[in-house]
């Protein structure tokens, strides 16, 4: 009798063991890679938007938006393709460029602070350091992603004081409706862009004045952006316009009607 219950007992012991060691030894497989391109940059991709702006007294313009991929340009060193922009609005048609890099960590944008740094007293221009680029989309695309596009800060002795904040984040991915030429439904990864800007209160130098503007995109697999909507501010920025807070309050949204990709 008692040989036969250690028999069972070691029997026990082993099988444990075993069910332990197989279950340590399992492997958790990781999340598939998403290896879509969601911003391809070959020169000569063409895109066109529909566009609809809505400005502080809500008087709204519509026009179209068409924007190809043409060579490169260098700046201060930095080599950039070169993005050339037509907006046409009430018949009337201009033609400006933006300048992007594509490394393996994101897309920037090359954003002119020249507009920028003229609001600025030059007794304050000295202590002040700010991006030379907007980063756009950051890489792997991945929802609750998060990363910081944008920042102008004040740096006085101990003093560090972000006036301009911009933020990013990966959303969910939605059905976003596109008219190529009729309607089409992509899914796209959404994208909440939030800029904060903190302006020092004249009546009180130690509070700030805190405003937050947000603005988003959609971007699908091997097309790209295929919708922008919210504050023109933002959106401005990454035309290429620079970042000018003259009418805060405006808004924009652009949705693709047409794409070739090369």
């Amino acid at each position: 009798m008692r040989e036969k219950l250690l028999s069972v007992l070691t029997l026990c012991l082993l099988s444990s063991f075993f069910f332990y060691a197989c279950k340590e030894s399992t492997t958790t497989e990781p999340p598939p890679t998403d290896t879509a391109n969601y911003f391809p940059n070959n020169d000569g991709n063409y895109y066109k938007y529909n566009v609809e702006h809505t400005d502080s007294n809500n008087a709204k313009t519509v026009g179209t938006r068409s924007s190809s991929y043409q060579g490169t340009k260098v700046l201060s060193g930095v080599t950039y393709q070169v993005q050339v922009d037509t907006l046409t609005v009430s018949g009337f048609s201009s033609t400006s460029e933006s300048y992007f890099r594509k490394p393996d960590l994101g897309v920037y944008f090359f954003i002119d602070t020249t507009g920028l740094s003229e609001t600025i007293p030059d007794t304050l221009l000295q202590y002040m350091t700010m991006d030379n680029e907007l980063a756009v989309l950051s890489f792997p695309v991945q929802t609750g992603r998060g990363w910081s596009v944008f920042k102008m800060t004040l740096q006085y002795g101990p003093l560090t004081f972000t006036i301009i904040d911009v933020q990013a984040s990966y959303m969910d991915k939605e059905n976003v409706t596109i008219l190529v030429p009729g309607e089409e439904n992509k899914e796209a990864y959404k994208i909440k862009y939030t800029l904060t800007l903190n302006i020092p209160n004249p009546q009180n130098p130690l509070q700030t004045i805190v405003s937050n503007f947000e603005a988003y995109a959609w971007i699908a697999g091997n097309i790209g952006i295929v919708k922008w909507e919210g504050n023109g501010t933002i959106l401005n920025a990454f035309a290429g316009g620079g970042i000018s807070f003259a009418d805060t309050t405006n808004t924009v949204s652009q949705t693709l009607t047409q794409y070739s990709i090369k």
